[in-house]
């Protein structure tokens, strides 16, 4: 049976149970076995190593620099390049 928190607060505990009970690699195993490519993850201290900012600013660097249009269209001229790559194998 899975389990799919309806509420607010419900969804706040099993975030908060998550973040006390599970590491990292725990977290990657799961995403990577529903589907998620996880070889390849940033975090704000990339950003934080060169540039004084805080927590905040850093993700919001992350976000934009990761979903800019550019960077969007290389990843997906990078799958189709890799995808007929395979095919004509």
């Amino acid at each position: 049976m899975k389990f799919t928190p309806t509420s607010d607060t419900a969804k706040q505990e099993v975030l908060e149970y998550a973040k006390e009970n599970l590491r990292i690699e725990d977290a990657k195993k799961i995403l990577e076995r529903n589907g998620y490519f996880v070889a390849n993850l940033w975090h704000i201290d990339d950003v934080k190593t060169d540039w004084n900012c805080d927590d905040d600013t850093a993700q919001d660097i992350l976000y934009k620099s990761l979903t800019n249009d550019h960077v969007m269209e290389a990843i997906w001229d990078s799958i189709n390049y890799f995808t007929e790559d395979l095919e004509r194998k």
